[in-house]
């Protein structure tokens, strides 16, 4: 059988199994599998898969928690203090028949949290089918991504392809909040392939490069006093604004020098390539005093794209906050501190070329299954990439189903075409890339 019979054979059999690919991302979004660092609930959701995957396909799994392989603890990639208690990743290796490339298919099985219910019109874990859209936390973050890299596989089976290459299916845990300690197992107990594809949402764009960064807080000092004397005291808050104008300033300093990055130049994709700028939170003061708050404290973001140093980044932005500070008479003797949050690890950009053979590959299939040519460019987040780029020899790109901007978000919702193209463009790009025997 030749490349073009067997890519055609297998997009027919994605449409044939549509409807099998809509109902297991259902059922994967109805199990909640919500991280809750130090533990997590993936263990429900990742029984109904591998039972999924024995009854149904007849795949042999491997089962095991991370925590149970060899030397796992001793790894410079393994992120300490987390409980992996009933938290297993799951993996199927799918052999060929010898004389082929080999392919990892990564996708971590994680959520986080719902949030109130109260915000969502649709269940966060009904898996509502509605207007072509399916609806629920995890459907686009990222069990989608997992069907679709599933029923590509098994497209090709039930298509009569006979492969060269192996493939190698992972659904891992304790993504989310920066564990990754998931997917460094899976490398640690030996699964390694030519190639990776972490199938996190990109709206089936390709991205072989991903960002970096580092969750910061910044501690800005004030001075208490009565508030019918409040020039006696010294705002923190006010001091925290003052501080916050530096990331401003730093982030449009950042923009300039990142805006020509070969991953992230394209300035309506990114209009701002490197953030900082990014407080998500900020606390000051206490509702019962009545005073100048004593302290604030800031979380933001720090990005460092590839080809940067992360501490080099973060040292440089310490540098503009101290100086800041020396001119301002409060703080030049009362000095706020920036430290960097345990919560997540700090995160690493990499990439693979962007003529890397993985990325002509997806980008060859993409051309067979929706006749254009694809974006090829930067990952906006961090995601499991990043493990198999530095601490192992699988290079990885990033390519998969749905909106990465509506995960994580009231209403969370993944596309049915995105699914089914994504799924056919997978199962392409398996062909050519392990070959048909």
């Amino acid at each position: 059988m030749d490349l073009q019979s067997a890519q055609i054979r297998a997009i027919d059999a994605v449409d044939k199994l549509g409807p099998d690919l809509v109902q297991l991302t259902q059922e994967m979004v109805r199990i909640p599998t919500e991280t809750h660092p130090p533990t997590g609930d993936e263990g429900p959701g990742q029984e109904h898969l591998a039972s999924y995957l024995t009854g149904r396909f007849g795949w042999k799994v491997d089962s095991f928690l991370p925590i149970e392989v060899p030397g796992i603890e001793q790894h410079p990639g393994w992120w300490p203090g987390l409980d992996y208690t009933n938290r297993p990743n799951v993996v199927a290796h799918r052999r060929g028949v010898g004389g082929g490339r080999s392919l990892i298919l990564n996708g971590h099985i994680d959520v986080v949290p719902a949030g109130p219910a109260g915000q969502w019109k649709y269940a966060p874990y009904g898996g509502d089918l509605v207007d072509g859209r399916i609806y629920g936390r995890g459907s686009v973050d990222m069990k989608g991504g997992i069907a679709s890299m599933i029923y590509a596989v098994r497209a090709i089976e039930l298509a009569g392809i006979r492969l060269k290459g192996d493939v190698i299916v992972e659904s891992v845990v304790n993504e989310e909040l920066g564990g990754y300690n998931g997917t460094l197992a899976c490398c640690v107990r030996g699964y390694q392939a030519d190639a990776a594809i972490v199938t996190e949402a990109t709206e089936c764009q390709i991205m072989p490069a991903h960002k970096g960064g580092q969750g910061l807080r910044l501690r800005v000092p004030g001075r208490s006093a009565h508030a019918n004397m409040w020039w006696r005291g010294v705002s923190a808050l006010d001091k925290a604004l003052e501080l916050k104008g530096v990331l401003a300033d730093f982030e449009a300093e950042r923009t300039a020098e990142t805006r020509h990055n070969p991953y992230f130049s394209d300035p309506e994709r990114f209009p701002l390539p490197a953030l900082v700028n990014t407080v998500w939170s900020l606390k000051a003061g206490d509702p019962e005093l009545m005073s100048p708050p004593e302290e604030a404290v800031l979380d933001f973001w720090c990005d460092a794209l590839p080809g940067e140093d992360l501490d080099t980044v973060i040292d440089r932005l310490e540098a503009r906050l101290n100086a800041a500070a020396d001119a301002d008479l409060f703080l030049r003797t009362n000095r706020p501190r920036l430290e960097r949050q345990t919560i997540m690890r700090p995160f690493y950009p990499t990439s693979i070329p962007l003529d890397h053979p993985i990325v002509a590959t997806l980008a060859a299939s993409y051309r067979t299954v929706v006749d254009s040519k694809p974006d090829i460019v930067g990952f906006s987040a961090v995601c499991d990439a990043m493990i198999f780029n530095l601490h192992s020899p699988t290079p990885a790109v990033i390519f998969g189903p749905g909106d990465l901007s509506l995960g994580h978000g009231a209403d969370e919702y993944i596309e049915v075409e995105q699914l089914v193209r994504a799924s056919k463009i997978l199962a392409c790009a398996i062909v050519e890339w392990c070959g048909v025997a």
